[in-house]
Order: structure tokens, then sequence, then C-alpha cells
């Protein structure tokens, strides 16, 4: 029999995620097939590989085999599949086999075909299509026996390896869906092994030891080792628990759960059951509620706590962590971009606007709280707990102060305004000047928190809070909440964090202070804590919705600005009329858009909606807003215009791939500038002597809205319209284990034509990996859909009214849209690529004579040897070219060579010197070297702060770890690293430049941690973050030059490690001594650590790295905001 492949990779990750995972010969055996039964002799040579490569996989909680197997074969391989499938669609249960597959009466699209006699094949399934005619499972079947085979295909979950390092799923629940939590342990992540550290002992930065968690993981904590005389913190994972205590806590851990460690869910004949508050989970993700949450200090898996002092506030009970079943959240995109014009009152729909301020009024307000109740009239009389009965004059009060609050005089009083410049808004004049003046009217967020706390205090009656402690850590909430960015969320965890629940008198089910039992104090918490979230998410959010219209920009990344809903109107009613006299639209009547919904009810009618700019405002078409869909209920609709939308999108990519001259001079992205820039300058340089090189940058201006249709339509039918395939389209999951045990899913589509199709999926995972091993390798590939007869015409067809029929609604109106590609989809970017490709191939294709044409969407550069070919290329571009509606717009084109006016037609470009750092599409290129270096000035005037997320409450410290990582990944690109491009020194100067950008990161993370995760309380922990940047990024050097020796004997070579750590250290020192009160443990071990490095370090390579650290190099980062 053949050997089966190692792939050691995708055996980890299954057994991660399954209780069991057994070669298919050894499952066979446990269960008394002998394995002389099952392979023989003069078997097919498929058979022994089906064997050899097939693993079965056991879920957790799965039912054992029944008793009494039988090996005896019944039925046919066809007929026993059929019957697998047809049990799997009756009970509902997602399962590869079953892909493609429904009931008679299922909610399914597309033309069926007959399958069994209730069952329906709606879409191909290639695995359960080639297993049913397959020889090797005949045979399979003919040994194991027809109830054997039923539990695997039913019960298991099989998968297929394929050399060398894949594998492909057969039947099961999709692997992308599977918990590894189910029902006991977690996935153990892979060992760190942490490098040999280089310079020093790095004893006190890099050391490291494994340490337990409560939920069983493992986890990496630096250690430091104290110094003579100081004193020596244990953490709470060093002190032992006692039995007694252990055991009470165990006790009322098990209370709290179910069978299995489950969560329990509350029955009516539960006691308890009608006391358990309902926390809002409509905005939770997924995963966050199938999490529990820790209490902060407890675990210090990935945090950055090393001490753990008790106090009497919440988060001092060892079980406070558990009064939280579900942990919600709720996040800024709430209240983004409300709409409702100009209003300065909250919406009537408003919950606490349709309640009476009376004990009735009161007792609904508790039930929709506490109790889930949706709003609306009582369907029934439900009787309360004595608990809720007692609260209700407490929220009586709240709605009688609702009433008296005079929302508006609070808003002009905390969120106010110039009376001049209002006047001046009043005028809606559209000049530049007096756009800009409005886009200056936002509130700062002190301003808005202001407004907010005076709200809050007027409505909630002192006892609620019961004493001004709670008070205070709410508005610190508040205030936090709405300073974070675009992303942000805010958890009930944090909202709890020091909130002291025995102040709170009203969460008594009874008067007194006798001693409360630990049940009763996690319902006092539970009880706590919904209403906090809910005065959060509903009464907060509402307020902000209300009066303020909220959005990013364009120029702070994900900050969020507030204006006054009287301002945005004036700001809105001024961007429409501009957007309206720049694009070619006409306005539908009623009776049209009737027609348009009921003739194509899934085409999306898009939202216009617009972010300010700093001299104006950005357009941003909405396609996710489908009036059609909201009206008529066409949700089937939406989602089939949704997959032909993605169908036709990777049919157009599909044929780019294959005809590369279609995209012309574009390039898609970083990879495609450095493998293009990097073959120019290799083949620049082989001259002798080196030419001058002569610049050209040009941007178009409103190239979305300036194609022809017309010309879209040519350009896009030649491509496919005269094409006779029929394009295959396979959907599929790629499932693969990172380095530190985390679980990365993507989800992909493959297009093929019957040329070169691989049906069959053990094929079509081993040509995936021998045409691009390096994306997949040590993957579990899961096939979601197959599709055989996408024709080409169809497509174009849907692409034609695609084109045709996009609807804008603008200020309650509706328009349809004449001229430009509609924006807001996933083909915006290609289809404008593919125009000005076709223009490059027609009128350019002389230009790139010796030279170098690139475009970035609609940003040109031209790089020629040629005074007169740049000359002429600039001259083109300045008189544009209608047919293809390419204008560029003169205030942002550069050159680095003399231009005469005249003959420009007056027009002047900007001029650079003939030897300067030339600026493009966010990179700088060194106009005589052909260098690049990282264009840092977006980021002036820029808080990083603010553009930075990440999940903070849940192991925050690791969370940062792996943020700033991941961050740094991106940055350490091979056209800033590779030396085959740049001088040493200019990779110097640009590893010293991301490593100052990841300090302010590192900073912006640590202003944000929660919990009072202070760097003093475990300096180690950051030391190490900041040695593992310094590891990464070094290790990506040496990938992106691969071939080329860095490293001799010790420190010398051409860039040893200790180079990249020295110039680590440097930038983090730039930056955090900064603020020495914050890193104070932190800045004594670094600078004995450069020193020691810089003592290593040859003459020549410390002269070099001390130049690329000058700040006269770096003084883009001195304008940064945070």
């Amino acid at each position: 029999m053949p050997r089966a492949p190692r792939c050691r990779a995708v055996r980890s990750l299954l057994r991660s995620q399954y209780r069991e995972v057994l070669p298919l010969a050894v499952f066979l055996r446990r269960l008394g097939l002998e394995g002389s039964k099952l392979v023989q002799p003069g078997d097919p040579k498929a058979f022994c590989t089906l064997v050899a490569h097939c693993l079965v996989c056991v879920p957790w909680g799965s039912q054992p085999p029944p008793a009494g197997l039988s090996f005896h074969q019944v039925s046919s391989l066809k007929e026993l599949v059929a019957r697998v499938v047809q049990r799997l669609c009756e009970k509902g249960e997602r399962n590869v086999l079953a892909f493609g597959f429904a009931l008679l009466n299922g909610p399914q699209g597309g033309p069926p075909m007959a399958f069994t006699t209730s069952v329906r094949s709606y879409s191909p399934n290639s695995v359960t299509d080639s297993l049913r005619v397959s020889g090797a499972w005949m045979l399979l079947l003919s040994r194991v026996g027809d109830d054997l085979l039923v539990y695997l295909l039913a019960r298991c979950a099989l998968y297929l390896l394929v050399a060398p390092s894949c594998a492909y799923q057969v039947c099961g629940p999709p692997l992308y869906q599977v918990s590894a939590t189910a029902n006991t342990r977690l996935a153990v992540p892979l060992s760190y092994r942490p490098t040999r550290p280089v310079g020093r002992n790095f004893t006190n930065l890099g050391s490291t030891h494994r340490v337990r968690n409560s939920s069983h993981q493992e986890a990496w904590k630096p250690l430091v080792l104290p110094s003579r005389g100081a004193k020596r913190h244990l953490s709470i994972t060093d002190k032992s628990v006692p039995s007694s205590k252990k055991a009470r806590r165990d006790q009322a851990l098990r209370l709290e759960k179910g069978p299995d460690d489950r969560q329990a869910v509350p029955t009516p004949s539960d006691p308890s059951s009608a006391e358990t508050p309902t926390v809002p989970t409509s905005r939770a993700t997924k995963e966050d509620l199938s999490s529990r949450g820790k209490a902060p200090g407890l675990s210090l898996s990935g945090s950055v706590c090393s001490k753990h002092k008790p106090s009497s506030t919440s988060q001092q009970s060892p079980l406070c962590q558990e009064a939280f079943q579900l942990r919600p959240f709720t996040e800024t995109k709430r209240f983004l971009y409300s709409r409702g014009g100009y209003r300065k009152r909250l919406h009537r729909s408003f919950l606490l606007n349709n309640l009476q301020p009376s004990l009735t009024g009161a007792r609904k307000l508790v039930e929709i709280i506490f109790l889930g109740v949706r709003p609306g009239p009582l369907c029934g009389t439900r009787r309360l707990s004595r608990r809720y009965w007692q609260m209700r004059p407490i929220f009586q009060q709240l709605l009688v102060n609702h009433t008296r609050c005079s929302y508006v005089k609070l808003l002009k009083s905390h969120c106010r305004f110039r009376a001049a410049t209002d006047q001046v808004a009043d005028a809606l004049d559209t000049s530049p000047s007096h756009l800009i003046d409005l886009l200056r009217l936002h509130n700062s967020p002190w301003q808005v928190y202001g407004f907010l706390r005076a709200c809050i205090r007027k409505l909630v009656p002192p006892g609620l809070w019961g004493t001004r402690h709670n008070e205070r850590r709410f508005f610190k909430n508040v205030k936090q909440f709405i300073s974070l960015g675009k992303y942000g969320k805010l958890s009930l965890q944090e909202l709890m964090w020091k909130m002291r629940v025995e102040d709170c008198l009203w969460l008594r089910s009874s008067p007194g202070k006798s001693r409360v039992p630990a049940e009763e104090h996690r319902m006092r918490e539970r009880i706590l804590a919904t209403f906090l979230f809910w005065l959060m998410d509903t009464y907060v959010v509402e307020l902000l919705r209300s009066f303020f219209y909220i959005t990013e920009t364009t120029f702070q990344k994900n900050q969020l600005f507030f204006y006054r809903k009287s301002v945005w109107s004036k700001l809105q009613s001024i961007g429409v009329r501009q957007h309206l006299e720049r694009v070619q639209l006409r306005e539908l009547s009623q009776e049209e858009v009737r027609r348009h919904q009921e003739a194509w009810p899934a085409m999306p009618i898009c939202r216009l909606r617009f972010i300010p700019k700093p001299s104006g405002l950005r357009p941003i078409v909405n396609m996710s807003f489908s009036m059609g869909t909201r009206a008529f209920g066409k949700e089937k609709q939406a989602q089939h215009f949704s997959k032909r939308l993605k169908t036709l999108f990777s049919v157009l990519n599909y044929e780019r791939k294959k005809h590369p001259n279609l995209l012309g001079a574009s390039v898609l992205g970083l990879n495609d500038i450095y493998r293009t820039w990097r073959t120019f300058v290799l083949r620049v340089r082989a001259l002798d002597p080196a030419p001058r090189m002569y610049f050209v940058k040009a941007d178009v201006t409103g190239a979305y809205d300036a194609i022809p249709q017309d010309k879209l339509v040519e350009v896009v039918g030649n491509m496919i319209r005269h094409s006779k395939n029929t394009y295959c389209i396979r959907q599929y999951a790629v499932v693969r284990k990172g380095c530190q045990g985390q679980v990365y899913k993507s989800f992909r589509k493959q297009v093929s034509t019957l040329s070169d199709l691989q049906p069959y999926m053990g094929q079509f995972v081993k040509h995936l990996q021998n045409s691009d091993g390096s994306v997949l390798r040590n993957s579990v590939v899961v096939e979601q859909s197959f599709s055989w007869n996408e024709a080409s015409s169809s497509l174009f067809d849907f692409f034609l009214h695609f084109m045709r029929n996009n609807v804008v609604k603008i200020g309650g109106k509706c328009y349809v849209q004449h001229q430009g590609i509609p924006q807001g989809s996933s083909l915006s970017t290609l289809l404008c690529s593919l125009c000005f490709g076709d223009m490059e191939n027609k009128l350019f294709a002389e230009v790139q004579q010796d030279g170098l044409l690139l475009r970035l969407v609609d940003d040109f550069l031209l790089v020629t040897p040629h005074l007169d070919q740049a000359k002429s290329f600039l001259r083109a571009l300045v008189h544009g070219i209608p047919e293809y509606g390419c204008m560029i717009n003169l205030q942002k084109t550069m050159v680095n060579f003399p231009v005469d006016s005249g003959t420009l037609d007056g027009a002047a470009p900007h001029q650079l010197p003939a030897h300067c750092l030339f600026p493009w599409c966010g990179i700088l290129l060194d106009t005589q070297t052909l260098e690049v270096f990282y264009d840092y000035s977006g980021y002036s005037r820029t808080s990083i702060k603010a553009s930075l997320t990440f999940q903070r409450v849940s192991k925050a410290g690791r969370r940062m770890r792996q943020k700033l990582l991941a961050l740094l990944r991106l940055k350490c690109h091979g056209l800033f690293l590779d030396l085959q491009v740049n001088s040493l020194q200019t990779v110097c100067i640009n590893v010293y430049k991301i490593f100052l950008l990841q300090a302010y990161r590192f900073h912006a993370c640590v202003l944000q941690l929660p919990f009072d995760q202070h760097v003093r309380k475990n300096p180690a922990f950051f030391l190490d973050i900041i040695f593992r940047i310094a590891s990464y990024c070094y290790s990506i050097l040496k990938v992106k030059n691969a071939g080329m020796t860095l490293r001799i004997k010790g420190a010398s070579g051409l860039f040893p490690p200790e180079a990249a750590h020295w110039l680590c250290y440097r930038a983090f020192l730039r930056k955090l001594a900064g603020h020495s009160v914050i890193y104070k443990r932190l800045l004594g071990t670094l600078r004995t650590t450069q020193r020691q490095l810089g003592r290593k370090l040859p003459r020549t390579t410390m002269a070099i790295l001390k130049a690329a650290a000058d700040p006269a190099l770096s003084t883009d980062f001195q304008t940064i905001l945070d």
C-alpha cells in the first residue's frame, strides 16, 4: 500500500478541531475489521491510495457507532449516497456531502435536477458526484458494508490528503464552521520558539516561560529578573489556591454551567429563570457571544498585568465574569451616518417617547430592559418578581425626568458655534471658502461629551447610580465611547469595570444588609450590567443619532467628526448640487421608479453620502442599500444579484490574468509595482552610462464619473461578448493553522473554462499547489459550490443591465446615471483599469520605449530617458482624451524637467528639481538612483490612536502584540527592503522609519489598554513585544533578499541582525523617551541594550545606522498628533 503524505500541518489542524483524527485503516481496525480484509493483494492502486490518504475525524459530541455493526454490503454505492444525502437534507444538517442538494420545498434557486424522489440537485457537487461513481469507493463499500460507510459519511468528517501538504474535505460539517471548543478542551497553540537573542544576554528582554490560564490555553509570558533589592511581585498564576476555596469556587462555577462545560439555559421550571435579565445581543458578533469572558486580572495569558490587587469593586470577585452570560458590544457604527435632516428632537419612535411617566409605563420599561419584552402594547399580564416590582418607582422617576428634560437647550449650551458663522451658513453659498467655513463647524468630542453628560444627569435618578463613584465610572465610559474610531467597540465588561454593585440598593430583592450569597451577587451584577448596556447602547446612541451627523473624513483616518444636524444639512445640500453639476444624472419620476423596481426588484437603488475633505466633500455611493429589497421583501433576488455581480467580477479577473495586456500599464497594488519597478531598475542599471530619467505624474479628474459608458461597454464586450466560452465557477474555502495556533479561513472563487477545467477535487487541489504553492500550502480545501454553465453572453447581458440601470437616491429623489462607472461595487476599480488600459494600448504604446509607464487606477507615472516622449505624454493628457473621459488635474500634476507653458496652452504643472524624491501613490522615487522610499507625509496631522483599533477586552496584551506584528508585515514590503533595488543606506532608512512608525503604533495601543493595564505592572511583556518586532522585521528582510549573505560572522556582514535590533531600539527610544512617565521601566533596558549592540557592530556599519537614524530624515513624524 502506498505511503500517505505526511501533511503535518494539516493533521495538526484537524487534531485541534476534532476529538479524534485517525487514518481510515486504523479507525476500521478499532471497530473490529481486520486489516487483511480491508486491503488485499491485487487491489487497484486507486483503492490503496484512497485507504492510505483518507483521514477519519470524529467530531466532539459525536455519537458512537451503533452496536452490532454489520460489514455486509446491501445497497449499491449510488443508493447509499442518495440515502445519506436525503437524510441530511431532511434533518437540515450542514454537510459537505449534501452541498447543492435540498428538499423539493427547500429555499433554493436555480433549475433543479432530480436526485431522489424528495431531493433535488440545485448545483453540482463535484465531491459527491465523483464519490458516487468512484470504483475505489465502491470497493470500500464492499469491504466495510453499508452500516459502517453510512456512519462514516453521516456522522464523521472524512478528509483526503493531497501531496505534498494539503487536503480536501469529503463529508461532515464544513471545517470552517467547526468549533474546537464544542464540548471539551481548547486547541493548544504551537509553542513559540524564541530565536537566540542577539547582541547581549537578553535575560530580561526576551526570556519567556509557559503559563496556563483558566481556559487551559498556553501563552507566553515574558519575565523580568528583579534588580537587587527590588520587591518581587507574584502573579495570580503563582499563587496557590486553598483546596477549600477551590472547591467552593468549582461548585459555584458548576452552578453557572450546564453539562460538558456548556452554558446552562434557564427553563420555565427553574425558579431563578424568572429573574434572569436578558442582555441585548442583537449586535454582538457570533464570536463574542460564543465566548465566556474572564475577569480582568484573573488570567494573565497574553495580559499585560502581573499584579493583582483586591478591591471592593466588581473586579474583586473571582466569579465576577460569570455574571456575564453573554458579552455583547456596543459599536460606534451604530450612530454613524444618521439620516433625518434638520431635526432638533429625539425621534418619535424612541422608546422613552412612547411610555407614559406612570407606574404602568415604568413597568413596561422594566420589562423591556431586563426581561427582553419587545416594545409595544402588552400581549398579556405577566407577573413580575418582587425584585422587578420594586424597581417601578425609580424607573417612573426616570420617565418623568425624560419628559422634563429640554434636550435642545442642553444642545445649544454645550455644542454652540458662532452666531455670525451660522447666519452666513443660511445663504447656502457654494463657493469653496464658504464650504470650508462650514466644514470647520464640527463639535469636538469634549463638547459632545458635555452634552451627553448633562442629558444623562437630567435623566437618571441618583438612586440608580447608588454613589457618585458609579456615575463617574459610567461617564468615563461615555467619554471613551465617543472617542473611539470608526470601528471602535465598547464591551459590557468595560462598562462594568470598577462598578460597585453593593451601592445600588434598587438591585436588592429584599431590604437589609445581611450577608449576600454569591448567586445573589451575580444576579445583581447581571441586572446592573443589563441596565448600563441599555443606557449606553440605546439612550446614548439615540442622542447621538438624533442631534448629530457623525462621519469619518478623508484626512483623519478613522477619527470621527461630530456635526450638528443643522450644519450638516447645509453641507449636504451643497454637496448634492455640486455632484449633480459634475455627474450626468437624469431624474426619475415616481412611476419610472416603480417600473424599475417591478422589472428589476433585486437591482440595488444606491444611496449617496458625503465625507469631508480638507477642501470639500467626497461623494460615496453605498450599493449595499437596496430600496427594492426593503420595499418588496426580495431578499432572495438581492442575494442572486450580488452573486451574479461577484461571478462577473471573477470572470473579468480570469480574462485579465489570461490576457495581461488588457490592463495596459495598470498595477493593482504594491506587489505589481515592485515586480515591474524591479525589472525596470535592473535593466536601466545594466546600461553604461546610466541615462537621466524624466518623470511625469498625472492624476485623472473624476475618473469614475467621466468615463463614457459606451466605451466601457465596448472594452468589456471585446473581452467576453465575442468569446464562445462557457465558464465554470468553483467557490471554495481554505482553512489553515497559523504559527501560534490560530485558525485562518479564507473564501475564494476559481474560474476556468472547459479547456482548463479540473473537475475532480483531488486534481483541483494539486493544481492549486503546483500553480500557486506559495499561497496554498498546509491547508484544507472545502468546496462550497460548483457551476458548469456560466455563458459569456448571459454575463455580458447582466453587465449591460448593471451599467444602464444604475439608480442613485439623492436627497429623496432617484436618478439614473448615464455616464461613468457605477460606484460602490467590487467592479468599479477593475472597470476603470480596463478602460484606461485600452486607451494606453492604443495611444501610448510608443511612450514606453526604453521607459516605464505605470498607472494605479487613475494615477499615471511615466519614467523615460527621452525628454520629447515625456513632453508628448504630458501634452496629450493636458489636452485631454474625451473618447475615454480622461482629463487630468493640473494641480496634482508633477514633472522634474522644465516645461514651456506655451506648449500646454498656458497650463503649468508643478515642477520639481531634476534630482529629487518624486512622490507617487504613497512612495518616493529617487529620480537619479531610482531607489524607493515610503512616503509618510500622509500621517501628518493625523492621530495614530484613532486609526488603530484592536480587540481590547479578551487578552488585550496578546491582541496588541498580534496587531502590531500584522501591521509590521504589511509595511515590510520588498519594494523598500530589496537590496538589489535600493542601496544599503536606503534600506536602513526605510527600516528605521518602519520601526519609528511601529513605536507610534505601540504607544497608541498602550493608551488604549483597558482595565488599568499599565506598562509598569509588567515591563517584560512590552520589552518582549519590541524584541519580537525587531526579530520579525529582520526575518522578513532575509526573505526579501533570499540568496544574499547578510551576516558573515558575529555582528559583521552587509546587514546583520544586530543592526536591525539597534535601529529598532533607537526608534523606540526616540518615541518613548517623550513619554518617560509611562515608559520609565522600559527606557533603561532599551538604552543599555542599544549600547551593547553598538559595541559589537563594526564602525562602518554604525556610521550607516546613525546616518539612517538622523532625525532630519524623519521630520514627517514630528507632526503626528499622538
